[in-house]
């Protein structure tokens, strides 16, 4: 009985412990900055690249966030900065009953 039981341990434990290593990959290094600059460009502004997202004023970060958005600031290579905002992320496919996300929002920043 043992015989079986050591093999069968060895082998189930990887086929287990590979969902949950898919799931914990985080996205690529850059992949956040570009998705910023894609959506400020495509609100009709200009920025090249972002070269850095930092922390959203607290009161857009308020406002945004009971929209249903998780805002930052965007600071573009040309010195143009942007609050961003993204609707929040959602674990697993969405419920029937979920309301569709948020549109995501761009605002100049003086």
């Amino acid at each position: 009985m043992s015989r079986w039981l050591v093999p069968l341990a060895v082998l189930a434990f990887p086929i287990m412990a590979l969902p949950s290593a898919w799931a914990d990959i985080p996205p690529p290094p850059g992949s956040q900055e570009r998705a910023a600059a894609a959506l400020i460009r495509d609100h009709g502004h200009a920025c090249p690249n972002v070269t850095r997202l930092a922390a959203a004023p607290q009161a857009d970060a308020d406002a945004l966030a009971k929209q249903g958005l998780d805002a930052s600031t965007a600071v573009c290579d040309n010195g143009r900065r942007f609050v961003v905002a993204f609707p929040f992320r959602r674990p697993g496919p969405p419920r029937p009953d979920a309301p569709p996300p948020a549109t995501p929002v761009v605002k100049p920043l003086p």
